[in-house]
């Protein structure tokens, strides 16, 4: 058995995405879990023109602030990973750098720990669409708090 099997936020986050995609900002932009793992995550998010798009004169694109909020969720979400029982995840710091429209669909978020203290977790994200282009990248301070 591995770290990540037995780690409380590895096994814990399935079952939260389960109650959380029932409703809130996760249903909204459709995440679903696609990898779990100690330290390393992969999220996808459903993208729609009506819901996040934005007009522009060649046609809709995601909004910056749902491609934040998705980058957002996997920094928060992968950080959790790594946390211990008891403690839950929050976000100090966001910092996004939008490379590129994003067209509706689907857009997956790969997020990884850099480096964790006992109260701080920094992580890192790319926000991507189709073949690995990537429309932007995500830098987070998050923190843990008591559940």
């Amino acid at each position: 058995m591995t770290e990540s099997d037995e780690h409380y936020g590895v096994k814990a986050l399935p079952e939260l995405y389960k109650e959380w995609s029932a409703s809130g900002m996760v249903a909204n932009i459709g995440t679903r879990l696609v990898e779990v793992d100690y330290g390393k995550l992969v999220l996808e998010g459903h993208m729609t023109a009506e819901s996040h798009g934005f007009p522009t004169s060649r046609g809709p694109i995601v909004h910056g602030g749902a491609i934040a909020t998705l980058a957002d969720e996997a920094l928060a979400s992968v950080a959790f990973t790594v946390a211990e029982e008891g403690e839950t995840t929050l976000t100090a710091d966001l910092k996004i750098d939008f490379l590129r429209p994003a067209k509706p669909g689907r857009l997956v978020a790969r997020a990884t720990v850099r480096h964790r203290t006992r109260r701080l977790a920094f992580c890192e994200a790319t926000v991507e669409q189709g073949h690995s282009h990537v429309v932007a990248e995500a830098r987070a301070v998050i923190a843990y708090v008591k559940a």
